[in-house]
């Protein structure tokens, strides 16, 4: 008798913790497995095991498979002109640009990747952005085809890329490099390039190195000052180099700074510099900073 209860009571038994000890089997291994998709990447770096993982704020957002990626690389060509380019910049180009765009480099060339739609947008021989924080996100393009200019931004048209050079004066806005225009090159004439792709002014042959509203300046055997009717301005002053900074002119000769609103009214300043090695100035909403080698020397409060 004994023995047939025990063994009614070893079926109960079974018959009520089975089930619930195969559903935690299962449920251990499922999260195990999950587990492993997580924290298969411990860092959260952006390449890792044969992945490039896209995480933004902290989030993965999705992966890609891929043995031969690595950070893209950026170069700077605009030391074989005459522009007056960022020199400064020593940020590394971020993987994951926003929610929408990536940039990795695969095998030789550089991807622009859609993190959304998990496809390639296009593909890049070089690409530069001068390794600092720009007022809009941005990528010169360098493909077969030639130069052109990417947005990392939804609903900016690109600039084509059929340019023999491209690139972005070293015009600061608040500290950001400011990419509303472009300098551009093309069959051997210059132009000033919005970035909707139109040109602000005619094309000329000779080099375009810096630029404002008003005003553009060329190196041809010295600086020059034009106004848009092609005029030129400020012949007879010393130059050895020119900055279109704002609504200003600032032209350079050695430590000596001339600043000129309109080129053809009397000089609005002049400031002594100290030695430098690099030169910016930036526009800020209390006046325009001088930059020398890095750090804010003055603030110049211009009328």
């Amino acid at each position: 008798m004994k023995d047939k209860k025990t063994l009614i009571t070893i079926i109960i038994l079974l018959v009520v913790f089975l089930p619930l000890g195969l559903v935690g089997t299962i449920k251990h291994f499922s999260t195990s497995k999950t587990n492993v998709d997580v924290n298969s990447n411990p860092n959260k770096e952006f390449i890792y095991n044969g992945k490039v993982y896209f995480y933004f704020s902290g989030k993965l957002l999705s992966t890609y498979d891929c043995t031969t990626c690595s950070l893209a690389n950026t170069i700077i060509d605009d030391k074989n002109y005459h522009t007056n380019y960022y020199k400064a910049g020593k940020d590394t180009l971020s993987g994951v640009i926003n929610t929408f765009y990536s940039v990795f480099k695969e095998d030789d060339s550089n991807i622009l990747y859609n993190i959304a739609s998990k496809s390639k947008v296009d593909e890049y021989k070089e690409i530069k952005n001068y390794n600092t924080e720009a007022t809009s996100g941005f990528l010169i393009n360098h493909k077969d085809s030639g130069w052109g200019i990417t947005f990392l931004e939804i609903g900016k048209m690109a600039v084509p890329s059929e340019y023999d050079y491209i690139a972005l004066p070293s015009h600061l806005i608040n500290k950001k490099l400011d990419t509303s225009k472009f300098i551009a090159k093309q069959n051997s004439l210059w132009f000033i390039l919005k970035d909707d792709g139109t040109a602000l002014n005619n094309a000329i042959r000779s080099e375009i190195t810096d630029f404002n509203d008003n005003y553009y300046v060329t190196y041809d055997n010295g600086y020059h000052v034009f106004d848009y009717n092609g005029v030129e301005k400020l012949e007879n002053l010393p130059k050895t180099n020119v900055y279109g900074v704002g609504k200003y002119i600032f032209v350079v000769n050695d430590k000596q700074l001339f600043i000129y609103d309109n080129c053809d009214e009397a000089m609005l300043k002049f400031v002594n510099l100290a030695d430098y090695n690099e030169l910016y100035f930036s526009v800020e909403e209390n006046g325009i900073d001088v930059i020398i080698d890095g750090n804010v020397t003055e603030t110049l409060e211009l009328s």
